[in-house]
């Protein structure tokens, strides 16, 4: 199932218990537009709530990016001063907090270039996965922009302040290879074989348990001191109500019969 949201270019889908965005502006290497960011956090939303979904996918459609960056020929308009510069910051920060924020794991499938605004996204993510022909890179210092402060903290929690600083000052662009080291990229698959691979990668995060799943990312994140975290309270109550879910029962029951779990998110 596929459904425009807020935008022709922020598309949102559903198959099964997997949930994706994918980010519909293949004419431009799937650049993102002021309003194609503005249109993120909505999408980010409708899955977050959907109880049947397990996990969030951000993917680029077709096979030659999955966000080349922002589209740079607005700008002129929309990020021309300080005064509009800092209303498209927010934006874009907004964008990167509610990918960051989902309480559902998210992932991001790269097929091709991940650039500037991209590779921020991509960051955003809980999860990022690329086919073999990957492209990353930070192009900030050839255009003379800042990027927003909370974008840059997810690239430091990833890739640590020394690998962060080369990327931002150097504006290198990275194969998967080398993103992969970097500790950017979970997994790398072969172009050939990669939606199958990166649909099995889903599926095994999709099945596991989704209580537990969310748990463990919020615990995660607030372990590394990511902004908006959960309180140390509330993580104690997401923990508890694993146990007394019944999620938890079937995994043990499960185990005792040598079976798959199912799981049902409660």
């Amino acid at each position: 199932m596929t459904d425009i949201q807020n935008h022709n270019k922020i598309l949102v889908e559903r198959s099964g218990p997997i949930g994706r965005i994918v980010i519909n502006n293949e004419a431009k290497r799937n650049a993102m537009s002021l309003d194609m960011w503005q249109a993120i956090p909505a999408a980010v939303k409708s899955l977050d709530d959907d109880f049947d979904i397990h996990v969030i996918v951000i993917t680029g459609a077709g096979s030659k990016a999955f966000v080349s960056g922002a589209d740079i020929g607005e700008f002129d308009t929309v990020r021309k001063d300080t005064a509009s510069a800092t209303r498209y910051d927010d934006i874009n920060s907004d964008c990167y907090r509610a990918v960051r924020n989902a309480n559902k794991p998210t992932i991001a499938l790269i097929k091709g270039f991940c650039m500037g605004g991209g590779f921020g996204l991509a960051a955003a993510c809980d999860l990022r996965l690329s086919n073999a022909n990957g492209k990353f890179g930070i192009p900030a210092g050839k255009l003379g922009v800042g990027y927003p402060t909370n974008a840059i903290a997810d690239i430091v929690n990833l890739v640590g302040s020394a690998n962060a600083k080369e990327l931002y000052l150097t504006a290198r662009v990275y194969g998967a290879q080398d993103a992969q080291k970097l500790g950017f990229l979970n997994a790398i698959f072969d172009d050939e074989t990669f939606d199958e691979a990166a649909e099995d990668y889903c599926k095994t995060v999709a099945t596991l348990a989704p209580m537990s799943a969310q748990y463990h990312k919020a615990a995660i994140n607030s372990a590394i001191g990511q902004s908006d975290s959960l309180s140390m309270n509330e993580l104690k109550s997401m923990a508890n109500a694993c146990f007394d879910s019944q999620d938890y029962a079937e995994g043990r029951n499960a185990f005792a019969e040598k079976r798959k779990p199912v799981f049902i998110g409660k």
